[in-house]
Protein backbone atom coordinates (compact mmCIF):
# COMPACT_ATOMS: atom_id res chain seq x y z
CA UNK A 1 0.00 0.00 0.00
CA UNK A 2 2.81 2.40 0.92
CA UNK A 3 4.55 1.60 -2.38
CA UNK A 4 1.36 2.34 -4.33
CA UNK A 5 0.91 5.69 -2.54
CA UNK A 6 4.54 6.57 -3.18
CA UNK A 7 4.17 5.69 -6.86
CA UNK A 8 1.05 7.85 -7.15
CA UNK A 9 2.81 10.80 -5.50
CA UNK A 10 5.77 10.42 -7.86
CA UNK A 11 3.48 10.37 -10.90
CA UNK A 12 1.59 13.43 -9.65
CA UNK A 13 4.88 15.23 -9.06
CA UNK A 14 6.11 14.41 -12.59
CA UNK A 15 2.78 15.51 -14.08
CA UNK A 16 2.91 18.78 -12.16
CA UNK A 17 6.48 19.41 -13.30
CA UNK A 18 5.56 18.65 -16.89
CA UNK A 19 2.48 20.91 -16.74
CA UNK A 20 4.55 23.71 -15.26
CA UNK A 21 7.08 23.44 -18.08
CA UNK A 22 4.32 23.31 -20.70
CA UNK A 23 3.19 26.75 -19.53
CA UNK A 24 6.58 28.15 -20.49
CA UNK A 25 7.93 29.00 -17.05
CA UNK A 26 11.58 28.90 -18.22
CA UNK A 27 12.38 26.41 -15.49
CA UNK A 28 14.41 23.77 -17.32
CA UNK A 29 17.65 22.62 -15.76
CA UNK A 30 21.02 23.16 -17.39
CA UNK A 31 21.67 20.30 -19.86
CA UNK A 32 23.97 17.46 -18.91
CA UNK A 33 26.93 16.45 -21.07
CA UNK A 34 24.98 13.55 -22.54
CA UNK A 35 22.10 15.86 -23.55
CA UNK A 36 24.33 18.26 -25.47
CA UNK A 37 24.63 17.39 -29.15
CA UNK A 38 25.99 19.16 -32.19
CA UNK A 39 27.66 22.51 -31.62
CA UNK A 40 26.39 25.39 -33.77
CA UNK A 41 27.95 28.75 -34.51
CA UNK A 42 25.06 31.17 -35.03
CA UNK A 43 24.31 34.85 -35.48
CA UNK A 44 21.00 36.39 -34.51
CA UNK A 45 18.43 39.03 -35.23
CA UNK A 46 15.14 39.71 -33.44
CA UNK A 47 11.52 39.92 -34.58
CA UNK A 48 8.42 41.00 -32.73
CA UNK A 49 4.75 41.89 -33.14
CA UNK A 50 4.17 45.21 -34.87
CA UNK A 51 1.12 47.07 -33.54
CA UNK A 52 -0.71 49.77 -35.47
CA UNK A 53 -4.14 51.30 -36.04
CA UNK A 54 -5.98 50.56 -39.26
CA UNK A 55 -5.66 53.60 -41.51
CA UNK A 56 -3.97 54.93 -44.60
CA UNK A 57 -4.81 53.72 -48.10
CA UNK A 58 -2.90 50.45 -48.44
CA UNK A 59 -5.23 47.44 -48.15
CA UNK A 60 -4.41 44.36 -46.12
CA UNK A 61 -5.33 41.54 -48.50
CA UNK A 62 -5.49 37.91 -47.42
CA UNK A 63 -3.70 35.16 -49.33
CA UNK A 64 -7.04 33.81 -50.63
CA UNK A 65 -7.63 37.25 -52.25
CA UNK A 66 -10.34 38.33 -49.80
CA UNK A 67 -10.26 41.86 -48.42
CA UNK A 68 -9.67 42.24 -44.70
CA UNK A 69 -11.18 45.75 -44.55
CA UNK A 70 -8.01 46.77 -42.73
CA UNK A 71 -5.62 49.39 -44.07
CA UNK A 72 -2.10 50.56 -43.37
CA UNK A 73 0.26 53.37 -44.21
CA UNK A 74 3.54 52.61 -45.96
CA UNK A 75 5.74 52.16 -42.90
CA UNK A 76 3.18 50.08 -40.97
CA UNK A 77 2.56 47.78 -43.93
CA UNK A 78 6.24 47.19 -44.59
CA UNK A 79 7.19 46.77 -40.93
CA UNK A 80 4.37 44.27 -40.40
CA UNK A 81 5.59 42.31 -43.44
CA UNK A 82 9.17 42.37 -42.17
CA UNK A 83 8.28 41.26 -38.63
CA UNK A 84 5.79 38.70 -39.93
CA UNK A 85 3.04 39.34 -37.36
CA UNK A 86 0.97 42.41 -36.53
CA UNK A 87 -1.83 43.49 -34.20
CA UNK A 88 -4.15 45.79 -36.15
CA UNK A 89 -6.75 47.83 -34.25
CA UNK A 90 -9.78 49.00 -36.24
CA UNK A 91 -12.03 52.00 -35.61
CA UNK A 92 -14.17 49.96 -33.19
CA UNK A 93 -11.09 49.04 -31.11
CA UNK A 94 -11.26 45.43 -32.32
CA UNK A 95 -7.84 43.83 -32.71
CA UNK A 96 -7.06 41.48 -35.60
CA UNK A 97 -3.90 39.38 -35.58
CA UNK A 98 -2.42 39.03 -39.06
CA UNK A 99 0.47 36.88 -40.23
CA UNK A 100 2.57 37.29 -43.36
CA UNK A 101 1.41 34.43 -45.61
CA UNK A 102 3.33 34.81 -48.86
CA UNK A 103 4.64 37.19 -51.48
CA UNK A 104 1.99 37.95 -54.07
CA UNK A 105 2.35 39.31 -57.59
CA UNK A 106 0.86 42.76 -57.02
CA UNK A 107 2.94 45.48 -55.39
CA UNK A 108 0.76 47.28 -52.86
CA UNK A 109 3.43 49.76 -51.85
CA UNK A 110 7.03 50.79 -52.53
CA UNK A 111 8.64 50.30 -49.13
CA UNK A 112 11.51 52.60 -50.05
CA UNK A 113 9.06 55.47 -49.54
CA UNK A 114 9.36 54.70 -45.81
CA UNK A 115 12.57 56.29 -44.57
CA UNK A 116 13.67 53.27 -42.52
CA UNK A 117 13.71 51.07 -45.66
CA UNK A 118 15.31 53.59 -48.00
CA UNK A 119 18.62 51.72 -48.07
CA UNK A 120 17.17 48.20 -47.92
CA UNK A 121 18.00 45.98 -50.89
CA UNK A 122 15.61 46.00 -53.85
CA UNK A 123 14.85 42.28 -53.51
CA UNK A 124 13.70 42.64 -49.90
CA UNK A 125 11.58 45.80 -50.33
CA UNK A 126 9.82 44.30 -53.33
CA UNK A 127 8.87 41.23 -51.29
CA UNK A 128 7.65 43.38 -48.40
CA UNK A 129 5.54 45.52 -50.69
CA UNK A 130 3.79 42.48 -52.20
CA UNK A 131 2.88 40.84 -48.88
CA UNK A 132 -0.33 38.84 -48.58
CA UNK A 133 -1.72 37.90 -45.20
CA UNK A 134 -3.62 35.33 -43.18
CA UNK A 135 -5.66 35.88 -40.06
CA UNK A 136 -4.03 34.37 -36.98
CA UNK A 137 -4.53 34.35 -33.21
CA UNK A 138 -2.47 34.72 -30.05
CA UNK A 139 1.04 35.86 -30.94
CA UNK A 140 0.78 34.62 -34.52
CA UNK A 141 1.67 31.44 -36.38
CA UNK A 142 4.96 29.85 -37.32
CA UNK A 143 5.54 26.82 -39.57
CA UNK A 144 4.45 23.17 -39.39
CA UNK A 145 1.29 23.99 -37.41
CA UNK A 146 3.34 25.69 -34.69
CA UNK A 147 2.32 28.91 -32.96
CA UNK A 148 4.75 31.60 -31.92
CA UNK A 149 5.80 31.78 -28.27
CA UNK A 150 7.64 34.89 -27.01
CA UNK A 151 11.28 34.28 -26.05
CA UNK A 152 10.99 30.60 -27.03
CA UNK A 153 10.41 30.50 -30.79
CA UNK A 154 13.23 31.03 -33.23
CA UNK A 155 13.01 31.29 -37.00
CA UNK A 156 15.55 29.09 -38.76
CA UNK A 157 16.71 27.83 -42.12
CA UNK A 158 15.28 24.29 -42.02
CA UNK A 159 18.21 22.99 -44.04
CA UNK A 160 20.56 24.11 -41.27
CA UNK A 161 18.35 23.59 -38.20
CA UNK A 162 15.31 21.33 -38.80
CA UNK A 163 11.93 22.51 -37.56
CA UNK A 164 11.12 21.08 -34.15
CA UNK A 165 14.75 21.20 -33.00
CA UNK A 166 15.52 22.48 -29.50
CA UNK A 167 18.74 24.43 -29.12
CA UNK A 168 20.49 25.65 -25.99
CA UNK A 169 22.32 28.99 -25.86
CA UNK A 170 24.56 29.18 -22.75
CA UNK A 171 24.96 32.97 -22.97
CA UNK A 172 21.20 33.45 -22.54
CA UNK A 173 20.82 31.29 -19.44
CA UNK A 174 20.14 33.43 -16.38
CA UNK A 175 19.35 36.61 -18.31
CA UNK A 176 16.26 38.48 -17.09
CA UNK A 177 13.37 38.79 -19.55
CA UNK A 178 10.01 40.54 -19.23
CA UNK A 179 7.08 38.37 -20.29
CA UNK A 180 3.93 39.78 -21.96
CA UNK A 181 2.11 39.83 -18.61
CA UNK A 182 4.87 42.00 -17.13
CA UNK A 183 6.40 39.21 -15.06
CA UNK A 184 10.20 39.11 -15.01
CA UNK A 185 11.94 35.74 -15.03
CA UNK A 186 15.36 34.25 -15.70
CA UNK A 187 15.64 32.60 -19.09
CA UNK A 188 16.80 28.96 -19.05
CA UNK A 189 18.59 29.16 -22.41
CA UNK A 190 16.34 26.83 -24.44
CA UNK A 191 14.74 27.79 -27.78
CA UNK A 192 12.47 25.97 -30.23
CA UNK A 193 12.82 26.04 -34.02
CA UNK A 194 9.23 26.78 -35.02
CA UNK A 195 9.36 29.46 -37.70
CA UNK A 196 11.26 30.64 -40.76
CA UNK A 197 11.65 33.69 -42.98
CA UNK A 198 12.85 34.59 -46.44
CA UNK A 199 15.93 36.34 -45.01
CA UNK A 200 16.85 33.46 -42.69
CA UNK A 201 19.66 31.54 -44.33
CA UNK A 202 22.26 29.05 -43.05
CA UNK A 203 23.46 29.89 -39.50
CA UNK A 204 21.20 32.96 -39.12
CA UNK A 205 18.43 32.63 -36.50
CA UNK A 206 15.71 35.14 -35.63
CA UNK A 207 14.47 35.25 -32.02
CA UNK A 208 10.78 36.03 -31.48
CA UNK A 209 10.10 38.39 -28.56
CA UNK A 210 6.33 38.90 -28.80
CA UNK A 211 5.28 42.46 -27.93
CA UNK A 212 8.69 43.25 -26.45
CA UNK A 213 10.46 45.47 -28.99
CA UNK A 214 13.72 46.22 -27.16
CA UNK A 215 16.73 43.92 -27.47
CA UNK A 216 16.46 41.40 -24.59
CA UNK A 217 19.75 39.64 -25.36
CA UNK A 218 22.33 42.23 -26.47
CA UNK A 219 25.14 39.71 -25.96
CA UNK A 220 23.89 37.59 -28.84
CA UNK A 221 21.37 39.66 -30.86
CA UNK A 222 23.73 41.87 -32.82
CA UNK A 223 22.12 41.71 -36.31
CA UNK A 224 25.58 41.14 -37.75
CA UNK A 225 26.63 37.87 -39.36
CA UNK A 226 30.20 38.45 -38.20
CA UNK A 227 29.08 38.52 -34.54
CA UNK A 228 28.47 34.85 -33.81
CA UNK A 229 27.87 32.80 -30.66
CA UNK A 230 27.82 29.13 -29.69
CA UNK A 231 24.65 27.07 -29.37
CA UNK A 232 23.98 23.35 -28.99
CA UNK A 233 21.34 20.95 -30.27
CA UNK A 234 19.64 19.28 -27.30
CA UNK A 235 18.59 15.62 -27.17
CA UNK A 236 16.56 15.66 -23.91
CA UNK A 237 13.27 14.14 -25.10
CA UNK A 238 11.27 15.51 -22.18
CA UNK A 239 12.25 19.08 -23.02
CA UNK A 240 11.75 18.51 -26.75
CA UNK A 241 8.27 17.03 -26.22
CA UNK A 242 7.27 19.76 -23.77
CA UNK A 243 8.35 22.64 -26.02
CA UNK A 244 6.74 21.00 -29.03
CA UNK A 245 3.48 20.65 -27.09
CA UNK A 246 3.75 24.30 -26.06
CA UNK A 247 4.10 25.34 -29.71
CA UNK A 248 1.51 23.06 -31.32
CA UNK A 249 -1.70 24.78 -32.34
CA UNK A 250 -4.84 23.15 -30.95
CA UNK A 251 -7.22 21.65 -33.48
CA UNK A 252 -10.57 23.38 -33.82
Amino acid sequence: MKKEILLILMLLSCSAMQAQNDTNDFGYSEPTETEIGKKLNLWSTQYYIHKFNSGGNIPIVYADSTQSRLYANTCDFCTAALEGTAYVTDSNNNVTVINYAKTGTKEFVDCRKCKKYKNTTKEIVEKLGKALWVKASGYGDGVSNYKLIPFRTIAVDKNYIPYGTVIYIPEVRGQIIELPDGKKVKHDGYFFAGDTGSAIKNNHVDIFTGIYTKNPFPDIIKSNKEKTFDAYIISNQEIISSLEKLHKKTKR
